[in-house]
């Protein structure tokens, strides 16, 4: 059932995120001379935690953390929007993440992206901070729902690569790089009582 955020938010007090049934979904798109020869991928944020908290006026907080070690790759994205999990061997997705940590966030394995949002209203002012870059923000109109006093929120937004302080991402020999919007695509659950 899909409702209004502030009626929702104006009853929530603290709500957990519930990692296992959460999901937040990264598209990064190659262009370039030899982009055919590249691909489109999804990545999973895995290992999520994280908490809203209402207040009353239909606002509230919430704040989420990824850890990088939580990212994979799903697969390749195929033309028609579909993952191909057997896209990439093991060891290109292994590469592709550890470039993602050096190129992207200039971190280590253990570094957490921080993501924190607060409604109003009908959007949400989210912003994304990398474990080492710059705090870049977005404004999100998520689709909420009430789950039996749980909170379900679902969007999309963009990220500019650059915005946050990544390097240009590039094959060898610059043959192809990675578009500079990245899109997410978030569906998380917050549950009371963690």
């Amino acid at each position: 059932m899909r409702i209004a955020a502030a009626s929702i938010l104006a009853a929530v007090t603290d709500l957990a995120l519930d990692p296992s049934r959460s999901v937040v979904r990264l598209h990064t798109f190659a262009e370039g001379l030899l982009a055919r020869l590249a691909h489109d991928l999804e990545l999973l944020c895995e290992g999520l935690s994280g908490k809203i908290t209402g207040r009353d006026g239909g606002s509230g907080t919430a704040s989420v953390e990824a850890p990088l070690r939580g990212f994979r790759v799903a697969g390749v994205l195929g033309k028609d929007g579909k993952v191909d999990p057997r896209g990439l061997s093991p060891t290109d997705q292994r590469d592709c993440l550890a470039k993602m940590i050096h190129d992207v966030f200039h971190a280590r394995p253990d570094g957490v992206v921080r993501i924190e949002a607060r409604a109003e209203g009908g959007s949400a002012r989210v912003r994304i901070v990398p474990p080492n870059g710059k705090a870049v923000e977005a404004v999100v109109r998520p689709e909420l729902s009430d789950e039996g006093g749980a909170l379900r929120a679902r969007g999309t937004f963009d990220v500019s690569l650059s915005a946050i302080g990544s390097d240009a991402v590039k094959g060898p020999m610059g043959a192809f790089r990675v578009k500079d919007l990245v899109k997410v695509s978030f569906d998380v659950l917050f549950t009371p009582g963690g």
